[in-house]
This record gives structure tokens, sequence and C-alpha cells, in this order.
């Protein structure tokens, strides 16, 4: 089974530079879409042909929202709670295929202010709870808007404390081994350097490799992970597409 994950910055944007044709030639089972930025569930399925779509939009118009994709039959299932502050923001769907809970997340950047970084904190608090809670195969995906580690960082000194790399965002996703679940792209990549998710458009960032690798797969049955791999060639979005092949 071939996953791949992206955060859009706008769905219609990516359309429009080509990501139904990329689809098309990658041929995944499943896709998750983060960052949707369209409210009208109808008009967004319409420009998806052949796909069967499971969504979780924003309110607000052009803002947030996400999207599963998928060739096969899926079913709902249950996804984590949400602080009363992110309701109606679009942040997670999750569907159950072939057995396995499959989570699309997209939580916030935290980096509009101390609220905001705030709520993303109580965000992490109860997707924990929820993580806790998995008694089968899962496995989590989406722009989860944290860097893990030093090497997930261009400049991890100078970003230390900055939302996305605090400390204490960055132990809640280290404890997460310790119950069991694998950052998918670590595991089998562990030496891996310079490798991002995610770059800033100013300052030429991305031509510079100046990112953030924020953009994860985890699971808590990593011996059904056969490959993960990052595509920076593929230009949709601020966001680079990430693969998965799971058995």
């Amino acid at each position: 089974m071939e996953a791949i994950s992206l955060n859009a910055n706008g769905l219609r944007a990516a359309l429009r530079r080509g990501l139904d044709a990329w689809l098309e030639a990658e041929n995944p089972d499943l896709v998750f879409i983060q960052e949707v930025k369209w409210n009208d569930e109808a008009a967004l399925r319409a420009a998806l042909p052949g796909w069967t779509v499971a969504a979780s939009l924003a309110q607000k118009p052009g803002y947030s929202g996400v999207a599963v994709l998928s060739r096969g039959p899926s079913e709902p299932d249950e996804a984590p709670l949400l602080p009363p502050g992110l309701k109606g923001e679009g942040r997670y769907v999750a569907r159950r295929i072939a057995g396995v809970t499959w989570l699309n997340l997209y939580l916030p950047s935290g980096s509009q202010g101390a609220g905001r970084q705030a709520l993303k904190i109580e965000a992490l608090a109860l997707l924990g709870q929820w993580l806790d809670g998995q008694s089968g195969p899962t496995v989590v995906g989406g722009d989860w808007n944290l860097a893990p580690a030093p090497a997930d960082v261009h400049d991890p000194r100078r970003l230390d404390g900055q939302p996305g790399y605090t400390p204490e965002e960055r132990a809640w996703f280290a404890a997460l081994a310790e119950r069991g679940w694998v950052d998918a792209y670590r595991a089998k990549h562990p030496q891996s350097t310079d490798v991002y998710s995610w770059w800033s458009m100013r300052s030429d960032a991305r031509a510079r490799n100046k990112g953030w690798r924020i953009d994860h797969w985890v699971t808590n049955a990593p011996e059904r992970v056969k490959a993960v791999s990052y595509d920076a060639l593929a230009r949709f979005s601020d966001h680079a597409p990430l693969r998965l092949r799971w058995s």
C-alpha cells in the first residue's frame, strides 16, 4: 500500500500547479491533504474525480481543513478530541482501512502568539490520550508543525524555543517512543541530515535548504513500514510530499 501526505497550503492552488497529474503518476492508494483551505465540500469532491473523499473542513473560508483521498473502501473512525479553541478548524480526519486506523492531522503552528501555542500544547495532550487508547495498528500522518530533534531544523541553536521547536514539544514527541510509537522516517533513516519538509517562503529558504522537518508518519506498527521518503522536488506548496510504503 502506498500513501502520500501533503500540506497543500491551499488545495486549489496545488491543483493548478499540477498536483492532480502528479498523483495520477504516483498512483497512491491513500492521500492525506492538510491546509485544504476550501470549505465547499461538494466543489472539493468534484475537483477530485476518481477519489473517495473524507474531509473535515474549517468553518472559516480559506483556512485550514484536512481531507483523506482513497481509492478503496474506508470507514469513519474516531478522531482525537480538540481543545474548544480549535474546534471548527478542520484539524483531524480518521479512517479505518483493512483493519488499520489512519489519522490525518494538521496541528496548529503556535506561531500566532502565546494563546495559540497554549492551544497547541493542549491539543498535543489530547492527542497523546488518543494514541494511548489505540489497541490496533494505527498510522498518524500529516503536518504536526513540530520538529522532533536538532537534525530536523536547519539551525537548532537559533531556533530553540520557537513554536514547533520548543523543549516542551520535543519532549512530548520523544515520549512517544516510550509509549510504542515510532517516527517512521527516522526509524528508516536514523543518520539522515538536511532533510526537511517545510521551508519559509522568505529569503529563498527552499533554494538554500533552510528548512524544518515537521511533517511525519508515526505508527505503532513499525514492522509494517517498508519505506518512507520526502520529495523536495515536488513543489506544489511550501511543504514537500511525504511518501509511505506500508505492508
